[in-house]
């Protein structure tokens, strides 16, 4: 997902200010320092002057001098302040080796760094792109002699051998398709959020299954709209109900609306996981081990699934039902009114 850098709002008042203060502070330290100056700099015959006017220009020249360092250390201060808050926003949003979008705000210096930042991180988002572009081409264009591969196995005259190759093809077919839907993931991710309305995305992806004849159930009205990424959404529903449709029958949607956040449910009546493998199956090229060895699938949808539901601030859980089947909970936060 690509965050455009934030301007707060009070942040330029403050800096406008806080430059005023600096500008006014230094002309006073310099007036003073020079008034304290020219007055030592008097010939002899004309600063005959006792020693309470000496205490003066004393008292004068240290103001100065405070003025100065207090200029100093503010001056030092934002700086140090500036330098944490982009160290906060780098540890806290690239945790996934992409780069923050950075708010340009405070000292000159400090909001150079965030707009060189900001350009380094568009550039890499380029290249990341068009790596995925070549890699989701690559992966593509292998499908066709995967299929004339498959037409020549049919004609294999050894049944033993027919049936292996059979399988190979449809293990490397897997692979692609995962290689493919990876590399598209990882432009979804990229993918801005918006306003989206879940009620006719969730419709028009059940009407599509069914008219594929598959049979999906919906349950629920949502009635307002969600903050998440269109075809990251559809993708995350897409591969966990094929998930459920691999493993399980009688798949059902379940749609419902908490105080903040929209919780959507993609239930089958399957075999479940068994708890122990219940996180596992959440990370690439991991595949539940419960008799179902022999399913297709690579063991991706599921690690694509949940990295897309955490691109859209959401999150993805799986639970065993106590009726038998599992349950695919995802929870993403409401669009704001």
């Amino acid at each position: 997902m690509t965050n455009s850098p934030v301007k707060h709002p009070g942040a330029a008042p403050a800096a406008s200010a806080a430059r005023i203060a600096m500008i006014a502070g230094r002309a006073l330290a310099i007036a003073t320092l020079g008034q304290t100056t020219h007055a030592a700099m008097l010939p002899s015959a004309a600063s005959t002057v006792d020693a309470s006017l000496w205490g003066m220009l004393s008292l004068t020249l240290l103001v100065g001098l405070v003025l100065l360092g207090a200029l100093f250390g503010f001056t030092v201060h934002a700086h140090r302040a500036g330098a944490m808050r982009i160290a906060r926003e780098l540890d806290r949003e690239g945790k996934d080796a992409r780069l923050p979008a950075i708010a340009v705000t405070g000292p000159m210096a400090i909001a150079q760094l965030a707009r060189s930042i900001n350009a380094v991180r568009r550039r890499q988002a380029e290249r990341e792109a068009e790596h995925l572009d070549v890699q989701a081409a690559y992966a593509h264009d292998l499908r066709t002699p995967l299929t004339r591969m498959g037409l020549r196995c049919e004609m294999l005259e050894d049944p033993a051998a027919r049936e292996a190759m059979a399988r190979d093809l449809a293990e490397m077919r897997e692979l692609v398709e995962a290689s493919v839907a990876s590399a598209w993931m990882q432009r979804s991710v990229a993918e801005p959020q918006q306003r989206v309305d879940a009620d006719g995305l969730i419709g028009n992806l059940v009407r599509d299954y069914r008219d594929a004849g598959r049979a999906i159930a919906l349950d629920g009205h949502i009635g307002r709209p969600v903050a998440a990424c269109p075809l990251a959404l559809r993708r995350v529903l897409a591969n966990l109900i094929d998930n459920a449709l691999r493993y399980g029958t009688d798949v059902r949607i379940s749609a419902r609306v908490d105080t903040r956040s929209l919780v959507l449910a993609v239930i089958d009546s399957g075999p479940g996981i068994c708890p122990a493998q219940m996180e596992a199956v959440l990370s690439p090229w991991v595949r539940a081990r419960q008799g179902q060895e022999h399913k297709p699938g690579s063991g991706l949808g599921l690690a694509i699934a949940r990295r897309l539901a955490r691109s859209m601030q959401g999150e993805l859980l799986l639970q065993n039902r106590r009726g038998g089947g599992l349950e695919a909970r995802l929870t993403l936060p409401l669009a704001m009114a």
